[in-house]
């Protein structure tokens, strides 16, 4: 398993946030992983779910936690707009990760997140140069890293 998931988890519980979005929600791994390990949280997943039976298992997810969880099968910018400003305490960015796409969810979901809150994300390593570019372009040396390539700034 991806150690990123363990490192966002064990930071979610840790500072005890309970409302948040994972951009890119793919197999529903880490978004299960969240509900399950953080039973405070409140989560928004986004992803367009191109492929039915991945759809099928995050919509299970969603099942399980019918008070707590929450999925867009949309782009991440069409769901930004449903998202209440300041409304979150974390989003995590792992979808489309050129650059532009990148750019736009910091963009669309930075607004998203309260004041004090964080915004992070993964891959960030030479592996996607996407990522690293956009990231380093919005937040300079403001940027922090965590193992498993996640990347993160406080609002």
């Amino acid at each position: 398993m991806s150690p990123h998931r363990a490192v966002l988890t064990r930071l979610v519980a840790h500072q005890g946030w309970t409302r948040g979005a994972e951009l890119g929600v793919d197999k529903g791994v880490l978004f299960n992983m969240l509900l399950m390990g953080c039973p405070q949280l409140h989560l928004i997943g986004v992803d367009t779910c191109p492929v039915p039976k991945r759809r099928a298992h995050c919509e299970a997810i969603v099942a399980d936690f019918p008070d707590r969880a929450t999925l867009y099968v949309m782009t991440t910018h069409e769901a930004s707009g449903l998202v209440p400003d300041g409304s979150l305490d974390f989003v995590f960015i792992d979808a489309d990760h050129s650059e532009p796409a990148v750019a736009d969810d910091i963009a669309c979901w930075r607004p998203k997140v309260r004041a004090g809150g964080w915004l992070g994300g993964h891959d960030y390593n030479t592996h996607f140069p996407g990522v690293v570019a956009a990231v380093n372009r919005t937040f300079g040396k403001r940027v922090k890293t965590l193992p498993g390539s996640i990347w993160g700034v406080s609002c």
